[in-house]
């Protein structure tokens, strides 16, 4: 038996508009420090740069929390990986391989990188990533950055 819709962050429904204090007692995930954790040192080079390009706009939109590291990390070292296996199948006979009775079949890096992709796509809906994802989030209007006075000039 399914255990029903996967919980959502309060922040998440907070942006939606879907929060209710009345419904929603987790009062120890309301009170997550929002931010962008620090990178982990044992990410990959493409998966810290990840990281900092993504990183930023999901704690400006308030979807990163200073606790989800481990999450977050998972999520960049999954695509960093992914990137990198994608780059050494550049074309369709290097995602088939022959076997030793001249049958032909998928790479084992063709799988891997399959394998990561849906690592990637469920990690990324966690964070609103994923367009299904993205579509339920209503991030709030950025401030306008005063002019000091010279907003007329």
């Amino acid at each position: 038996m399914s255990a029903g819709r996967p919980r959502k962050a309060p922040q998440l429904k907070v942006l939606e508009g879907s929060f209710r204090k009345d419904r929603d007692d987790h009062g120890a995930a309301q009170s997550k420090p929002v931010g962008l954790p620090p990178c982990p040192v044992w990410l990959p080079r493409n998966a810290k740069k990840y990281w900092k390009e993504i990183g930023p706009q999901l704690a400006n939109a308030g979807l990163m929390s200073l606790l989800d590291t481990a999450a977050f990390a998972a999520h960049c070292d999954s695509m960093g990986k992914f990137e990198e296996v994608t780059r050494k199948l550049k074309t369709l006979d290097d995602m088939m391989d022959t076997t030793p009775n001249g049958l032909q079949i998928q790479s084992a890096l063709f799988t891997i990188r399959n394998k990561l992709w849906d690592q990637v796509l469920k990690s990324a809906s966690e964070f609103g990533l994923t367009p299904a994802a993205a579509s339920r989030v209503k991030a709030p209007e950025q401030k306008q950055m005063s002019l000091g006075g010279f907003e007329d000039l």
